[in-house]
């Protein structure tokens, strides 16, 4: 498999995973309780945010400290800074849709 027949592969994964999130977040938020969505909301904010900090603080040790890296490593590093963006986007976006669905 060529370089950008892996690429492709990993954009596929990762457009199938932001799916599957989207899908499963918005139930999350189409079920939760309006009194306590926003403190969930924040726990799932948080968490994605450590897991993006730890992606990227691994990314960056990666290319400072080890230069020969396997790119592997490099990949599994991005793959998972991209996931984190999405989840984040994600929540982002289905807080904005249900505040905006929410009678004032």
């Amino acid at each position: 498999m060529d370089n950008a027949d892996t690429t492709l592969q990993h954009l596929g994964q990762l457009a199938s995973e932001y799916q599957r999130k989207f899908q499963e977040l918005e139930e999350f938020a189409q079920t939760a309780q309006p009194q306590t969505l926003t403190a969930q909301v924040r726990a799932l904010g948080e968490r994605t945010t450590d897991r993006f900090r730890f992606a990227q603080q691994g990314l960056l040790t990666l290319l400072t400290q080890h230069p020969e890296a396997d790119q592997q490593q490099f990949i599994d590093a991005l793959m998972a800074l991209s996931s984190c963006f999405d989840e984040m986007r994600i929540l982002f976006q289905i807080t904005l849709q249900r505040l905006d669905s929410t009678p004032e």
